[in-house]
């Protein structure tokens, strides 16, 4: 949605873009992640918006200063989109693959779930499949993330005699500590760095703000009961483990992913350049989680609204001159 509103601005032809989505709600923002408070403040989100895309009109009544559910940030998007679905082709479905053809120079995209039975081809194809929360396989009773960060449901799950163990500190992690020590349980988190907690007030790149900085500060000061393990110290992850009622994976995301094939030969790997989003040899573009950027200190990931539409303008140009 955000490439879209970048498209316009760019002047390029609506009527010769296909989106297709299975919903067209907002994505996990607006299902999976509904509850969950944003790290950035509100001003910023509309500054990056209208910044970068200054045509736009925004009516908020909301305190800029209030950092809102992502929820807030999935209806403001979508509301900005909305009078560009009437422009567009809206096909509904997921992409299960997409194939190449080197001699026709096109595209064909294969859908599931789809009310549509016709061929989409397309020159140009912008992929920005999403991701799902990481996990590993350790044979304990898993919460998804999306449960554990919603207090409502998680307590579906737990009850205050159950023993959880967490892996990851950082935002999420964090947020999850707090949900589920406020329902009684006894929680153990992991973490796999040198120490459980980075704040950004320290100048960490990426380091936690917000509600998470303040939950982290509670842990560290004794406040909030958790029992803090590194994962260098095998002995305890596993006695952990073996006393745990339910595990809790927050240690990021890994990529949704699409069936690439060139002239039906399935391509193993399709790197991309992170500094672009274009896969390499191909006239196609990944943006969003399934394709983040890397920061401009070359090792960590930009992701969130203001970093996907400063990386994503940059693009614009080039893949509306390859005659999207």
């Amino acid at each position: 949605m955000i490439t879209l509103l970048l498209l316009q601005e760019s002047g390029a032809d609506l009527s010769k873009i296909t989106m297709i989505d299975p919903f067209y709600d907002g994505g996990d923002l607006a299902r999976k992640w509904t509850n969950v408070i944003s790290n950035t403040p509100w001003s910023k989100t509309i500054h990056a918006l209208k910044e970068y895309c200054p045509s736009i009109s925004i009516n908020t009544t909301i305190d800029p200063n209030s950092n809102t559910p992502l929820i807030e940030i999935a209806h403001l998007i979508r509301k900005l989109v909305e009078p560009l679905f009437k422009k567009i082709r809206l096909v509904q479905g997921i992409v299960s693959s997409v194939n190449y053809s080197t001699e026709l120079g096109e595209w064909q995209i294969n859908l599931v779930d789809s009310n549509t039975e016709e061929s989409i081809r397309a020159k140009q194809i912008i992929m920005s499949p999403g991701g799902e929360p990481k996990r590993m396989n350790l044979g304990i009773p898993s919460i998804p993330l999306e449960n554990a960060l919603d207090s409502t449901r998680l307590k579906m799950y737990v009850t205050p005699e159950d023993k959880v163990l967490l892996f990851g500190t950082m935002h999420s992690g964090t947020l999850v500590i707090k949900n589920l020590v406020s329902l009684g349980c006894s929680v153990t988190a992991i973490y796999n760095s040198e120490k459980p907690f980075y704040w950004d007030k320290e100048g960490s790149y990426d380091g936690i703000k917000g509600e998470a900085a303040t939950i982290a500060d509670t842990i560290v000061d004794g406040s909030l009961p958790v029992s803090l393990i590194s994962t260098k110290d095998t002995e305890k992850v596993i006695r952990a483990s073996r006393e745990a009622s339910w595990v809790v994976y927050a240690m990021g995301f890994q990529p949704r992913t699409v069936k690439i094939y060139v002239n039906d030969a399935e391509r193993a790997s399709t790197p991309y350049d992170t500094s672009t989003g274009k896969l390499n040899d191909l006239p196609a573009w990944g943006f969003g989680t399934a394709y983040p950027n890397r920061a401009p200190d070359g090792i960590h990931w930009d992701v969130g609204v203001y970093p996907f539409l400063e990386h994503i303008k940059k693009q614009i140009s080039t893949i509306v001159s390859d005659n999207i």
